[in-house]
């Protein structure tokens, strides 16, 4: 089996984290997987994404770490919002590379060069930022109840579902299943391996970076990009329900702070 590499974290959380993919590692897979063909080529289609990683922006109330059903709701962002506007609230990762570029975790800006670059159709307006918490599935499966809705009448033909870190990638898996059970295509980007092959979200991209960083360091628009074109290529290739593909980078820039 594919396994995490952990090693760019402070001795203390990589025990932590390779514990708990070894507890991954233990347990049955998810046997029955929602499945929606993805019937369009990209290049036609409109695409939403959904952040899982606390975005919201200055004029939005605060996600918390508390739990509370207003932390359920998703924020609603424009593809406009610039960094100043933007705020997260992380459960469990570290912050420091998403200050300098919001891209690495909210690949709004990348999303819009793919665009321009024909790659995809269009980007469907707003995007739907998620906090990650998931321990109330009564609030989170009503509100992932009420984007679908929305992205289905938005005539989406597919979702890119982006968290950043264990408990995050948890709650991507519960909304990826979701949206797909209500008739929309998903492709998710993990970076926690063990748990996606055991959660088994419909289409999933795995890449070994550090939890906060999904498409790399900040300002590395090509890594950005290249990253983000891979994982998108997956809802036109990917036939086979509950996959979790590996994509070929390799984290180079050395431990992040703890």
């Amino acid at each position: 089996m594919k396994k995490t590499d952990f090693s760019y974290l402070g001795e203390r959380k990589k025990i932590l984290y390779e514990q708990m993919a070894r507890s991954y590692r233990s347990q049955d897979r998810q046997k029955h997987i929602d499945w929606v063909p993805f019937k369009e080529r990209l290049i036609d289609s409109r695409i939403t994404l959904i952040s899982v990683a606390g975005a919201y922006t200055s004029d939005q109330k605060p996600f918390t770490a508390e739990g509370k059903e207003q932390d359920y709701e998703p924020r609603e962002i424009n593809l406009g919002v610039t960094k100043e506007n933007l705020n997260f609230t992380s459960l469990d990762w570290e912050q420091s590379e998403v200050k300098k570029d919001f891209n690495v975790v909210l690949p709004i800006e990348r999303l819009v060069l793919l665009q321009k670059e024909g790659m995809i159709g269009k980007i469907n307006e707003p995007v739907y930022s998620f906090s990650g918490h998931n321990a109330n599935k009564k609030f989170l499966m009503k509100y992932v109840c009420h984007t679908a809705e929305k992205i289905k009448a938005s005539e989406s033909n597919g979702v890119l579902i982006v968290p950043c870190s264990p408990r995050t990638s948890e709650t991507a898996c519960l909304i990826a299943s979701e949206i797909e059970r209500r008739g929309i295509s998903t492709v998710m980007l993990t970076l926690f391996y063990e748990q996606a092959l055991i959660m088994a979200p419909p289409r999933c991209a795995f890449v070994n970076f550090p939890f906060g960083r999904p498409f790399g360091r900040a300002d590395h628009v090509t890594l950005h990009t290249a990253v983000l074109r891979d994982t998108l290529r997956l809802l036109e290739k990917t036939k086979i329900p509950g996959e979790v593909l590996g994509l070929n980078f390799v984290w180079s820039f050395g431990e992040i702070p703890v």
